[in-house]
């Protein structure tokens, strides 16, 4: 700013000399009486076009050495991370082809650490991007201080870090400074006058043993990921059992995108009976994935992998539309019925969801009330105002919410007032304790008088035997489900099911569930 402001004033000043050489020119031969020849202008012009030219050189001059002063802090700038003042991904990538270079020359290793801060998008969500933005600072500040002088700490961008540790001989040359960084992170920090506990997931992968610079990358990332697997806050080197998970990761994800082609996908639903009257009112929906090698299988074995490689999204939208079919035959065979559908904490994040759930039910001409949503109160508590801001679109669209496996958090009966959901389904450990615990039973009172002062519907999942459903009932508990009652069964059971026990109700004004055991294997 300054040399241009320099610049502009050189060049006037040169634009005033001329004039003023001009003017004296012009007095002198007034003075003299002498009239001004065109060789006399011409000479002036001489005169002025030598000295112009000199000083626009010099004004050049300066414009040049301005421009490269700024190209040069442009291109600075442009390999710095402007939050943490670390290098970027465009730097840390330039160093660590140097970096390989360098230690082909020296015939010695390097370790490049992938580090990934845990649960940051909680942190984000609970406390603000603000709050974020500092623990970002801090990690990003207890990392460099970790590493060694020679060594390099990049940020990728989000919560993703890089470090290059130059100078391995052996892989555990570099144990003590990962050791460093993830335990220099643990240590409690006070942000924006609240007590964090941080923590980072750390993959190590050691090059030229890993390969050329994608594949170190690749491998560390997934060596992260294992760490993050194993329980977070901890490191892992990338090794072969890593490297073969890796590759089943790839064949699930090629297995499952051929499984959504090919329709390989199959919900089972579990019937839900009233306590007393035990005819069914509803079903919850189990997914299932009919491998053509593996048989049956739950989601337990294959979400994890879906939501890795971005599938689950279409998995989950597949189960929407499949209740949806299932419903709109249920509506035109005139029995009122409504599907209970499971949420993932990943869904919860969607702020689209509710209205795309909405735009299904139009499609099939469903009412809000044919489904149910639920969700795990673990998984709820993790994100509140997150939950909260989703349960009230929910609200909004007149679509129930349940609170599945309730009463397993020690802040559940706080929580619950604070919550507009619909329906509390109790954990399945007060089922098994209901008939011998005298705590337990009272317990399950609590809760069950507590829920329907705030105007809940509560639901008793697990039950096994009649004693239970006994108990459960004596206590108010209003839907029950459970292999006293079925088995998770497929669709087309579910309907023949159903019609059958319409049947019974317009014949005989009574239609009650008895024992109905079906798909044995097909577990929750």
């Amino acid at each position: 700013m300054i040399m241009s402001q320099f610049n502009t004033l050189l060049i006037s000043f040169a634009l005033l000399l001329s004039c003023m050489a001009g003017f004296f020119v012009a007095l002198y031969y007034h003075r003299h009486q002498r009239s001004v020849s065109q060789a006399d202008v011409e000479h002036v012009n001489n005169i002025v076009d030598a000295q112009v030219p000199n000083l626009a050189f010099v004004g050049e001059l300066a414009v040049e050495e301005n421009a490269n002063a700024e190209s040069s802090e442009l291109n600075q700038l442009a390999l710095l991370d402007h939050l943490t003042q670390l290098p970027n991904r465009r730097a840390m990538m330039q160093y660590l082809e140097t970096a390989i270079n360098r230690s082909e020359r020296n015939g010695s290793s390097l370790a490049l650490a992938f580090i990934d801060v845990d649960n940051f998008k909680h942190i984000n969500d609970t406390h603000g991007h603000q709050v974020g933005d500092e623990v970002l600072q801090k990690i990003a500040k207890r990392l460099v201080a970790a590493v060694r002088g020679c060594d390099k700490v990049a940020r990728l961008g989000g919560d993703e870090f890089i470090a290059i540790i130059e100078d391995v001989e052996v892989d555990q040359d570099c144990i003590a400074i990962v050791e460093r960084m993830v335990s220099s992170v643990r240590e409690s920090c006070n942000v924006a006058h609240t007590e964090m506990h941080l923590s980072v997931s750390v993959g190590v992968a050691m090059y030229p043993k890993s390969g050329d610079i994608d594949e170190l990358i690749q491998a560390a990332d997934k060596a992260m990921y294992r760490a993050k697997k194993d329980g977070k806050n901890q490191y892992r080197f990338f090794d072969e059992e890593i490297a073969l998970a890796a590759e089943q990761l790839l064949e699930m994800q090629f297995d499952i995108r051929n499984a959504l082609a090919n329709e390989e996908f199959v919900l089972h639903y579990q019937i839900k009976i009233d306590s007393i009257t035990r005819t069914p009112v509803g079903a919850e929906a189990f997914l299932r994935w009919q491998h053509p090698t593996r048989g049956l299988l739950p989601p337990s074995d294959f979400m994890e992998a879906a939501e890795r490689v971005g599938l689950s999204y279409a998995i989950h939208e597949w189960v929407n539309v499949q209740c949806c079919r299932t419903l709109q035959q249920l509506q035109h065979l005139h029995i009122p019925f409504h599907i209970a559908i499971n949420l993932s904490h990943q869904q919860m994040a969607n702020p689209n969801l509710v209205g795309e759930i909405t735009e299904l039910l139009n499609q099939y001409d469903l009412p809000p009330s044919s489904v149910i949503f639920e969700i795990t109160e673990d998984a709820a508590l993790r994100n509140q105002s997150l939950f909260n801001a989703q349960l009230e679109r929910f609200k909004t669209a007149h679509i129930k919410v349940a609170i599945d496996d309730f009463g397993t958090q020690s802040s559940s009966i706080v929580n619950l007032q604070n919550m507009p959901v619909s329906e509390l389904k109790l954990d399945p450990t007060f089922t098994a304790q209901i008939t011998h615990n005298h705590k337990t039973r009272s317990v399950i009172q609590a809760i069950i008088e507590l829920a329907h002062v705030l105007g809940l519907n509560v639901v008793a999942e697990n039950i096994e035997t009649e004693e239970q459903r006994k108990a459960l009932a004596g206590l108010g508990c209003d839907h029950m489900q459970g292999y006293l009652f079925s088995r998770p069964m497929p669709e087309e059971r579910l309907l023949g099911l159903l019609v059958n026990l319409n049947l019974q109700l317009e014949t005989s004004g009574q239609a009650f569930m008895k024992n109905f055991q079906s798909a044995p294997n097909a577990h929750r």
